[in-house]
């Protein structure tokens, strides 16, 4: 089995990332690489209610390429390398289910990498991207809120997923402020008898 195809298999199957060297994801791995990430896209939109989600091979390979190379910033890599994760894409419905077949396990990567160094590169960089695909971003446990609207192209199975998830973490500026996706939040909180969070109150600075 072909190095990247290996590290990407045992992830989807265990969420266990184990490299000896920096990710590579060969020419010639590119058509196994896809076909492994199809088959869990296909488990994983069995779970996402609502029309049915075609798979954005291009966007997925992608995002698991930055969760590679994020793990390996974590553990391997020397001081000064670039932390850049490209994964700069226009979100779709298909592109927020097909980036978090990889992404959903990069909140993992952001909860060491913040004890690490709270404040360094990695850190952040790993912040921009969660909140840049808040559906799987939603796991990690962030303050302050998403940078792209929470209506996830109005597709409602993705909108129940994301109030499903926010119900772990709970926090306010992650809640939607309108819309069918802020009723699905309200939906699931109640069904779970937990009040949605809201942000308190700023204190009255004025003399």
């Amino acid at each position: 089995m072909h190095p990247f195809l290996e590290w990407l298999d045992r992830v989807l199957s265990a969420g266990e990332s184990v490299q000896d060297a920096p990710p590579q994801l060969a020419p010639t791995e590119l058509s196994a690489v896809e076909a492994r990430l199809r088959v869990a896209f296909d488990c994983h939109r069995l779970d996402v209610a609502g029309p049915p989600l075609a798979f954005d091979s291009d966007v997925a390979l992608r995002a698991a390429t930055a969760l590679a190379r994020a793990c390996w910033l974590l553990v391997g890599a020397d001081e000064g390398d670039p932390v850049a994760l490209a994964l700069d894409v226009t979100p779709s419905p298909p592109a927020h289910l097909s980036v978090d077949l990889s992404l959903r396990f990069l909140p993992a990567v952001y909860r060491r990498a913040r004890m690490r160094t709270p404040g360094g590169p990695l850190t952040a960089e790993l912040e921009r991207v969660l909140r840049a695909w808040p559906l799987s971003g939603v796991l990690a446990d962030l303050d302050g809120t998403p940078t792209i609207p929470l209506d996830f192209g109005g597709h409602t199975g993705l909108q129940l997923l994301y109030a499903e998830r926010l119900v772990t973490t709970g926090r306010a500026g992650w809640v939607p402020p309108v819309g069918s996706a802020r009723a699905w939040v309200e939906r699931v909180f109640a069904e779970r008898k937990m009040p949605v969070p809201v942000e308190p109150p700023k204190e009255d600075t004025r003399v």
